[in-house]
């Protein structure tokens, strides 16, 4: 994607923050919402990049953890797209919440969201990436051979099932998706998109390589019967984000928790996000580039959140 030279800096960014971490977490104000405040409860929303029951599993290795450091009792909330976890946490009903790197945008512009920290895999990578998959026996060769098509994105607050992918299509195409492909849908999640493109549904799908390599590994799907047309530069890893106005207190517990999962021998395969070996701090800075990026393609809140 050499359009968008500014992902090197931000790789290179993400590669800073973990040999020296930042500063701590800017919490805004002090002041403590109805759910981690009087209640003694901390809400945590995961990003519906897989299956919600499945996740919820996964996460609650972290979750006790977490309850363990902060003293509160904490929940995991079910949510269907990101639109609602900004909404959410805007209205101080979620204190964390994991995003994608484009929600993380737009929960720091509607909701004064601020990301704490990011996951990395044991090879030291923090960083995934977009693809566009075909079916295996599709004359498709490239993106440009899609024109007229049927795709699935996967949500319009997603930033590898939905921003990238359209940044290539008007890189290569200088046309908008809907103008470009036949029929564009939104399958709500990653798993949603890729089983769309299973199923025969579309000509080709969005997805996250995270997604992908789970479901071949788990023997879900056959990367026979399936094609990479398309794969994106390297993209920042999906950060957990406190809302605007928490406590500054338990904001520095809640990111000390998590920079000590590792050390407290927490398992951290979280599906459609990735198989962490630790958690290091982060700042909205390495997710600028994401913004600049939905800018130059012109997209707007409302684009996003649907």
């Amino acid at each position: 994607m050499n359009r968008y030279p500014c992902l090197a800096a931000l790789i290179a960014s993400v590669a800073f923050l973990h040999g020296c971490g930042t500063g701590a977490p800017s919490a805004g104000a002090s002041e403590t919402s109805s759910n981690s405040g009087t209640k003694g409860e901390l809400h945590v929303a995961l990003a519906p990049s897989e299956d919600a029951e499945k996740m919820a599993t996964s996460f609650e290795g972290i979750r006790l953890q977490l309850a363990k450091d902060t003293g509160l009792d904490v929940k995991v909330d079910k949510v269907t797209d990101y639109a609602s976890v900004i909404e959410a946490q805007r209205a101080g009903k979620v204190d964390i919440a994991w995003y994608g790197p484009l929600s993380m945008v737009l929960a720091n512009q509607e909701a004064g969201a601020t990301p704490i920290v990011l996951g990395v895999a044991a090879n030291g990578d923090a960083t995934y990436h977009s693809l566009i998959l075909v079916p295996a026996n599709s004359p498709a060769k490239s993106v440009t051979d899609l024109k007229g098509k049927k795709i699935a994105f996967v949500d319009p607050g997603s930033t590898s099932g939905n921003l990238v992918p359209r940044a290539e299509v008007m890189k290569e195409t200088h046309q908008k998706a809907e103008d470009f492909f036949g029929t564009v849908t939104y399958a709500g999640s990653h798993d949603a998109s890729l089983l769309s493109l299973i199923n025969g549904n579309v000509d080709a799908c969005a997805v996250q390589d995270v997604t992908y390599d789970e479901k071949v590994k788990s023997k879900e799907l056959d990367p026979a019967k399936v094609r990479i047309v398309w794969k994106s530069d390297p993209l920042p890893q999906s950060p957990l984000a406190i809302r605007k106005g928490m406590d500054p207190a338990l904001a520095n517990k809640i990111t000390d928790s998590f920079l000590a999962m590792d050390k407290n021998g927490v398992k951290m395969d979280i599906p459609g996000n990735g198989n962490y070996a630790k958690f290091v701090k982060v700042d909205f800075s390495v997710y600028k580039p994401i913004s600049d990026m939905a800018q130059t393609l012109g997209l707007t809140k409302k684009d996003m959140v649907k």
